[in-house]
């Protein structure tokens, strides 16, 4: 079983939002939303760097942070149109089960205030200043 696999598995039998494997390292999160990814981020970025996830939600926020910090594969159980074609012209290889136009908020009300807020960027470092700026915005 490769690490990808294991990632899968792990998602599904720890009712986990996010898991990730880099090498004999493995991150598991029950966290939701982009926290995850910024707070391994925040304690060890270069984790990332060559890592096979497995996420419950990718929309282009987090597509456009695994690609930055340089994630290997990925595999979403939902992903957005948007993460998709953010994530063609990377080196970031994505499968998926359901794909969705775009990610929507926990209201369901409106679109992920991450995904709005990174919708017109292709910029990666700006696009993490504009994730980590609305996840101060919403914390307050």
């Amino acid at each position: 079983m490769n690490s990808l696999q294991k990632a899968k598995e792990l998602l599904s039998s720890e009712n986990a939002t996010l898991v990730a494997f880099n090498g004999d390292e493995i991150y598991i999160s029950h966290a939701r939303g982009i926290s995850p990814i910024l707070d391994k981020i925040d304690e060890n970025p270069s984790f990332w760097n060559g890592a096979c996830v497995a996420d419950k939600v990718i929309g282009k926020a987090a597509a456009m942070l695994f690609s930055k910090y340089r994630v290997k594969e990925i595999h979403a159980l939902l992903v957005s149109e948007k993460a998709l074609r953010y994530l063609e012209n990377t080196a970031v290889s994505i499968t998926y089960d359901s794909v969705v136009p775009h990610i929507i908020n926990r209201d369901k009300t409106d679109m992920c205030p991450m995904e709005k807020c990174v919708l017109y960027t292709t910029d990666e470092d700006e696009a993490e200043k504009l994730i980590r700026n609305k996840r101060q915005e919403l914390m307050k």
